[in-house]
């Protein structure tokens, strides 16, 4: 089946009851592009299941799995339908101007990664050099500090997993995580670096002898960066949690159930 692409929106099983429920687009579809809502389940007797517009993969559905499950939804993506432009990667806590979407939608694109970055620029020569920089990031083990029943749920896989020895990171800018339009170019990027390193979130990564996998927006911009993939900044793609400029937006991030 031909689209033009995926409105990906990713969640996981605890909110199917609030946030996939509160925050769903009003359609299944505009101006050719799928509106496809993306959950995981470890044991899922099969590698997907695609119900509807809910795509069933089989993978953790913990957050610091959220690019593996990323990634192999649009592998899985990809062999349901050929997509023409790419893939508009969303938050499922997201309400969107449904037509700034649609202009978003029916635009000339050009580039290949584009989003939102708190820092307000583009990166549009990335330095393979300036990726071997690192910092310590302690967002995700901050977030499993105030979510320490997550380390039980047997659909996470996080049994026994120190998460405080993955803080070091590549010290990169990009598209902040909560909305981003990524092409098939650089949805097969994507693809092919993570089968390269077998999906494994906790890969330690020798060149820049850090582990940029476990935060899926960093991991992203790494990934495009190693292959000189620009970054577009743009500065009405998405607020967070204020709704004063909302009619420049596509969407705004409410954090709700943070």
């Amino acid at each position: 089946m031909n689209i033009e692409g995926v409105i990906l929106v990713l969640s996981c099983q605890k909110h199917i009851q609030t946030r996939l429920k509160e925050f769903r687009l009003k359609n299944s579809e505009y101006e050719g592009w799928k509106v496809i809502y993306v959950i995981g389940d470890l044991f899922l007797d099969r590698e997907y299941r695609l119900q509807n517009d809910l795509l069933i993969v089989k993978t953790e559905d913990s957050y610091v799995h959220l690019l593996k499950k990323l990634v192999l939804s649009i592998k899985y993506l990809r062999q349901i339908y050929t997509i023409r432009q790419g893939i508009l990667r969303c938050g499922d806590d997201l309400i969107f101007n449904e037509i700034n979407l649609i202009k978003f939608l029916n635009a000339t694109k050009t580039y290949d990664f584009l989003g939102f970055s708190p820092l307000y620029k583009s990166l549009l020569y990335p330095n393979r050099e300036e990726l071997k920089k690192t910092r310590d990031d302690y967002f995700i083990y901050d977030y499993y500090s105030q979510h320490p029943e997550d380390f039980l749920n047997p659909q996470h896989n996080l049994k026994g997993v120190n998460i405080q020895k993955y803080i070091k990171r590549p010290d990169i800018y990009g598209a902040w995580g909560a909305l981003y339009y990524i092409s098939n170019y650089s949805c097969e990027v994507l693809v092919n670096k993570m089968e390269e390193i077998g999906y494994d979130i906790f890969h330690y990564d020798t060149f820049s002898k850090s582990y940029p996998y476990t935060i899926e927006d960093v991991a992203v911009s790494y990934i495009l960066y190693l292959k000189g993939i620009p970054f577009i900044h743009d500065n009405h793609f998405v607020a967070d949690n204020t709704f004063s400029n909302f009619s420049n937006n596509i969407a705004v991030a409410t954090n709700k159930y943070k």
